[in-house]
C-alpha cells in the first residue's frame, strides 16, 4: 500500500473512532449488563413485592377476574406463566397518566380460595434501564420509541462501521507480524496499539454485526418507509389478518391450553412463557405470545414470538416464528438474534457479556492511543505546554469510562434499596447513574486523570463490594437465591479486578510523565 493511502485510511480510522468512541464505550459497557436484563430485574425484587404463583390452569380464571375488576387493564395486560422471568406476579398491567406520563404498575394473582388479589407495586426495571442506556448512550430526550439517543447512535454506528473497515485496511499489510502481538518492552504507545489490535481483530465479526444491526434498529421506521414507497407503493408491506366481526367479550378469549395447542402445531418445541394482550374488547385486539425455542434463530434475547387474535387464535403474524418465517423473516430475525445474543442460551449470553466489556476496552484504548500520539514530551528543565484538545480528551476519556461504571454500580444499589423501601425507584435509579457519571467527569477535570483513575478504581471496587454486602443483607427477602449467588460471584470478581488495576496504576505512577496530560 502506498504511504499516502495508508495515512489517509489511518486518519479516517482515527477521527471516526475519536468522534464515536466515548458514546460507544457507554453503550458497550451497559450492553454487557443488558445481557442479564431479566435476572437483574429479578435480583432487584424483594419477596414482599411479589404475588403468589398460580397453576397454569388458573390463568384463564385470573384474566377473567382482572378484566371484570379492572377494566382499564384491557389496554395492555401481560400474563407471566410459571416458566417466565421474572416471577414477581402472574399478571401485570400499566396505567399511564396522560398528562405527566407517569406509570403505575398493577399486579394480580389468585389467593388460595381462588379470589382475585391485586395491588399497585413499585418495581425496579434496572435491567430495562441498562438496555435504555445501551440504546441511547444515556442521551436524554424523546420517548422510548423515538429516543433522541437512538437516532444519535444510528449516526455514531455509521462512523463505527467506517472505523472498523479503515482499521482493518491499515492492519492487513502487517497482520502476520502484528496478529495477537503484545509488545511490552517498547514504547507505551506500541503496547496500547497492540492491545487495541487484539481487541478489535479477535471480535471483528461481532463488531461488524453490531454496527450494521444498530443502524437498522435506529432507523427501521425510515427504512421501512423507504421500502414501502419504492417497492410496495400502494400495497401493504405486511399482510395483517382482517379483523373478524365476532363477539369480543371477556368470556370469548381463547383459553391458554388452546393457545398452547395452536402454537405447538406450528412450532412443536415452543414453550409458552409470556402472554401480552393489547386492545381487548376492540377490533384491533392483539395477543403477542413469547416462549422459549432453544437452538433457533429467534426475535428476542430470550423468547421467540407469535402474534395472533386473542379471540380466534388464527394464524396471525407468523414471520417471527423460525419454521414459517420464510427467507425475508429469517433475515430480519437474524438481525435481532445476532444483536441480542438470542441463540445458544446462557453460554452465549456470557460470551456477549465478555464481548461487551472487550468492546468498551477497544474504545478506551483507541482514545489512549490518540492522546499518546499527540502528547508532547517534556522534561523538568524544558516544560512544554500540551494542546488543549489532548488535555481535554485525556480527562474526558477517564471521566466517561469511570463515570459509566460508577453509574451502573450506583443505579444497581439504588434499585435494590428503593425497591425495599417502595420509594420512587425510577428517580433513584436515574439519580444513581447520572449522579455517578457526572461526578466522575467533574472529578477528572479537578485533579490529574491518572490520579482520578486510581481513586476511581478503588471506589469501583468498594461499590462492587457494596453490591455483594447488600445482596447478602437482603438474602432472606430474595426472590431467587440462584441469581443472588451469580451476582455475588460477578461483583466479587469485578471488585478484585478493580482493586488489582488500582494497585497496578499506583505502582506505575512514578513512571508516568508529569507533563499535564495524565499527571
Amino acid at each position: 500500500m502506498k504511504l499516502q493511502n495508508f495515512k489517509n485510511y489511518q486518519n479516517i480510522h482515527i477521527w471516526t473512532g475519536i468522534l464515536s468512541g466515548l458514546l460507544l464505550y457507554i453503550c458497550f459497557a451497559s450492553s454487557a449488563f443488558t445481557m442479564f436484563k431479566a435476572p437483574l430485574n429479578t435480583w432487584a425484587l424483594h419477596n414482599t413485592n411479589t404475588m403468589p404463583a398460580i397453576a397454569e390452569h388458573q390463568y384463564d380464571q385470573l384474566i377473567q377476574k382482572i378484566l371484570i375488576a379492572h377494566p382499564e387493564a384491557s389496554g395492555e395486560l401481560t400474563l407471566f406463566l410459571p416458566s417466565s422471568i421474572p416471577q414477581h406476579a402472574p399478571a401485570q398491567w400499566v396505567i399511564e397518566d396522560q398528562e405527566t406520563h407517569n406509570k403505575t404498575f398493577w399486579h394480580a394473582s389468585l389467593d388460595e380460595n381462588g379470589e382475585l388479589i391485586s395491588r399497585s407495586i413499585a418495581l425496579s426495571d434496572i435491567g430495562d434501564f441498562f438496555d435504555h442506556l445501551h440504546r441511547t448512550a444515556g442521551i436524554p430526550g424523546g420517548d422510548d420509541h423515538d429516543a433522541v439517543g437512538t437516532f444519535v447512535m444510528g449516526i455514531v454506528c455509521v462512523l463505527y462501521f467506517v472505523a472498523i473497515i479503515s482499521g482493518l485496511i491499515i492492519f492487513l499489510p502487517t497482520w502476520t507480524k502484528d496478529l495477537f502481538a503484545l509488545r511490552k518492552d517498547k514504547k507505551a504507545k506500541r503496547f496500547w496499539v497492540d492491545f487495541h489490535n487484539i481487541l478489535g481483530i479477535s471480535a471483528l465479526p461481532f463488531h461488524i454485526i453490531i454496527a450494521i444491526t444498530t443502524f437498522v434498529f435506529a432507523y427501521h421506521d425510515i427504512l421501512y418507509g423507504g421500502i414501502q414507497s419504492l417497492v410496495y407503493q400502494d400495497k401493504p408491506m405486511f399482510n395483517r389478518p382482517v379483523a373478524m366481526d365476532i363477539d369480543r367479550s371477556i368470556e370469548h378469549l381463547v383459553p391458554v391450553d388452546v393457545l398452547k395447542q395452536k402454537i405447538t402445531e406450528t412450532e412443536p418445541d415452543f414453550a409458552l412463557a409470556e402472554l401480552r394482550y393489547t386492545g381487548l374488547g376492540t377490533p384491533r385486539a392483539r395477543l403477542i405470545i413469547g416462549g422459549e425455542l432453544t437452538g433457533e434463530i429467534i426475535r428476542g434475547p430470550y423468547y421467540a414470538f407469535w402474534v395472533t387474535d386473542p379471540y380466534t387464535a388464527s394464524a396471525g403474524y407468523t414471520a417471527m416464528l423460525p419454521s414459517v418465517s420464510g427467507v425475508a423473516g429469517k433475515v430480519v430475525n437474524s438481525f435481532f438474534t445476532l444483536h441480542f445474543g438470542g441463540f445458544g442460551g446462557s453460554f452465549i449470553h456470557w460470551v456477549y457479556f465478555a464481548l461487551g466489556l472487550s468492546g468498551a476496552l477497544l474504545f478506551l484504548t483507541g482514545n489512549i492511543i490518540w492522546v499518546e500520539s499527540r502528547r508532547k514530551k517534556s522534561t523538568p528543565s524544558t516544560p512544554i505546554k500540551q494542546k488543549t484538545s489532548v488535555r481535554i480528551l485525556s480527562r474526558l476519556t477517564v471521566g466517561v469510562c469511570l463515570g459509566t461504571l460508577f453509574g451502573i454500580g450506583l443505579s444497581l444499589i439504588a434499585a435494590k434499596l428503593a425497591s425495599a423501601a417502595q420509594s420512587d425507584i425510577q428517580f433513584y435509579q436515574h439519580l444513581g447513574y447520572y449522579g455517578g457519571f457526572i461526578s466522575a467527569i467533574i472529578y477528572c477535570f479537578l485533579i490529574a486523570p491518572f490520579r482520578a483513575a486510581i481513586h476511581g478504581l478503588y471506589l469501583l471496587s468498594l461499590i462492587a463490594v457494596s453490591v455483594v454486602a447488600m445482596t447478602c443483607f437482603y438474602w432472606n427477602s430474595s426472590v431467587s437465591h440462584t441469581i443472588d449467588i451469580s451476582v455475588i460471584f460477578l461483583a466479587t470478581l469485578l471488585a478484585f479486578v478493580f482493586w488489582l488495576l488500582a494497585r497496578r496504576l499506583t505502582k506505575r505512577s512514578p513512571d508516568i510523565p508529569q507533563d499535564g496530560v495524565w499527571l
